[in-house]
């Protein structure tokens, strides 16, 4: 009985040291406002914000340092708005790399990021240009003779 009780008592302060080590250590802070998502990101402190625009609503993970780089998971949780063609890509994460100091939108500078929900925005944005640029082949067309002509 006096075995029992010291194995509880040994399994109990174990479990709420790694809660402890966990709380403090790994797990990371629950920003509510840019300005505290701003702070972190400048510092590389491990942080979770949600951005919920008027477009899209974007989950930011702060990861740490990897390489000399800030690390940024960014995930699309949920699109607003049909306008941006990203409904399908909810749920898709890509991670972004920033040097220590440098604070920004990740999803704004696609350069600094690699990852599926990368790909598919990128995907996105070409199949967008070259609709435009089909559209409007005709009016394209006369502005380059138009320059052509000035030289």
């Amino acid at each position: 009985m006096k075995y029992q009780k010291l194995v509880i008592f040994a399994f109990l302060a174990v479990f709420f040291v790694v809660l402890a080590v966990y709380t403090t250590f790994v797990n990371p802070d629950r920003c509510e406002t840019f300005e505290c998502f701003d702070d972190h990101m400048a510092e590389c402190k491990a942080a979770n914000y949600l951005n919920d625009g008027s477009e899209a609503t974007w989950r930011y993970q702060i990861l740490g340092i990897d390489s000399g780089a800030c690390v940024v998971r960014v995930t699309l949780l949920q699109s607003k708005t049909g306008e941006l063609g990203v409904d399908n890509l909810e749920g898709l994460s890509m991670e972004c790399g920033y040097p220590k100091g440098v604070v920004a939108y990740p999803e704004q500078d696609l350069a600094m990021c690699h990852g599926l929900l990368k790909e598919e925005m990128q995907g996105i944005i070409i199949k967008k240009l070259h609709t435009y640029i089909v559209d409007n082949l005709g009016e394209i067309d006369q502005q380059l003779q138009v320059l052509v002509g000035e030289n």
